[in-house]
């Protein structure tokens, strides 16, 4: 069976998702698709829209097979973190097949080519030169390069760089394939046809507009399911107080340990939680050139899971089922032929062997209870839904 896979958040599913899966699974002749999604929380640092299992609803009525979770360690790392993460659980799972993706470019033998050169000494010292003039990391590596190819890269070119970088360091039988993605597709904030981004449709639907449009059918029906039952569009603005509790209740040796806290941001995190109560304000205000706002709202999440810098190190030990399509069981039994990790269905009766497992585990479980309490309608979500909560199954035509 010709497997392909994509390391997504469908923060919401939508058209353009929806011609990416279409159009690669057709190019490559493949037999089933692999989602390996983020659950509730999305690498901008936030939380996603809807609930993971409202998206991976969307993702199996429109093209996927089998959607497993992204941890949340992985999920609210950098791209390098987020990458190495997705193929490190790929590659547990004993995969082998695509990784699909898209990209500006959607040139892989040129996105090879700066993989390589951006694991030379020469491109490592251009980023520490650049670096020191106190700019973010992502654009220090986007300088360095500038003086090397001719070709600028836009972000998720360089997503597709990690993927890569972390195939070739892991040694994963994963092979990389890369379609261009095309401006109204996904970049665009205002309509293009049929297709909006994915936050030009998350303003709309901050807005209690109609996005119909922009998502297949079934999408927006689950959508409009959602918002009806009260599970959604999710915020961070319900945050700001549980945040702000956090960071005043901590002291600089404790905010340290943090993954993504380092160089003093502990102190600008409790000097702005003293003045703000917002999510955004104290984001805002913590940000810097080094720190940019997105990497902060990604270390204020951290902060309120938990997530040190230890936990970073932590290895896919698990790969937990969040819903299962027509050609699923399929694909699981490919899967149960090759993993080196459990496959896991209910958590209910999960049994971790070992303190890795144990960890990714309860930090899985902390990030469904905190999104449990930003659902609009508040009695809706409730403590352990992990527990509960079984996965999607759309085995229909």
């Amino acid at each position: 069976m010709k497997l392909m896979a994509v390391i997504c958040e469908y923060n919401p599913f939508h058209n353009g998702h929806a011609y990416q899966l279409q159009k690669q699974k057709e190019a490559l002749g493949c037999d089933g698709v692999i989602c390996l999604m983020s659950g509730s929380f999305v690498q901008r640092g936030e939380p996603a829209v809807f609930d993971k299992w409202a998206r991976s609803e969307m993702a199996l009525s429109s093209g996927c097979d089998l959607v497993l979770e992204l941890p949340v360690v992985y999920s609210l790392q950098s791209a390098e973190g987020f990458a190495t993460g997705g193929v490190s659980l790929l590659s547990k799972l004993g995969y082998e097949g695509y990784l699909c993706f898209g990209s500006e470019s959607g040139d892989i033998a040129m996105l090879r080519e700066v993989s390589k050169i951006s694991q030379m000494p020469a491109f490592q010292r251009g980023v520490k030169a650049h670096l020191e003039t106190g700019i973010s990391y992502p654009k220090a590596c986007a300088m360095a390069l500038a003086g090397i190819v001719k070709t600028p890269l836009m972000p998720n070119d360089m997503l597709g760089v990690e993927y890569i970088k972390a195939i070739d360091k892991l040694g994963a039988k994963v092979v990389p394939a890369a379609i261009q993605r095309e401006q109204g597709m996904h970049d665009a904030l205002t309509p293009d046809g049929a297709f909006l981004s994915a936050t030009g449709i998350r303003s709309r639907l901050y807005g209690g507009k109609d996005v119909s449009s922009f998502v297949p059918p079934v999408v927006a029906e689950i959508i409009n399911r959602e918002i009806a039952a009260g599970r959604g569009p999710v915020t961070a603005e319900d945050l700001g107080i549980l945040l702000c509790y956090a960071l005043r209740r901590a002291d600089a040796a404790t905010l340290v340990k943090i993954s993504g806290v380092s160089e003093g941001l502990e102190n600008r995190l409790i000097a702005a939680a003293e003045e703000f109560r917002s999510f955004d304000e104290i984001a805002m205000v913590a940000k810097t050139k080094r720190y940019p706002y997105t990497r902060i709202c990604r270390t204020l999440l951290k902060v309120l899971l938990g997530i040190t810098k230890d936990d970073e190190s932590l290895k896919p030990a698990y790969a937990r089922i969040l819903g299962v399509g027509k050609g699923g069981g399929a694909v699981l039994k490919q899967l149960q032929k090759t993993t080196t990790v459990p496959i896991l269905n209910k958590l209910a009766t999960a049994d971790f062997a070992d303190a890795n497992a144990r960890r990714l585990f309860s930090l899985d479980v902390a990030a469904t209870d905190l999104y449990a309490l930003l659902y609009p309608k508040k009695n809706t979500g409730k403590s352990g839904m992990d527990f509960y909560r079984s996965p999607v199954i759309l085995i229909n035509d």
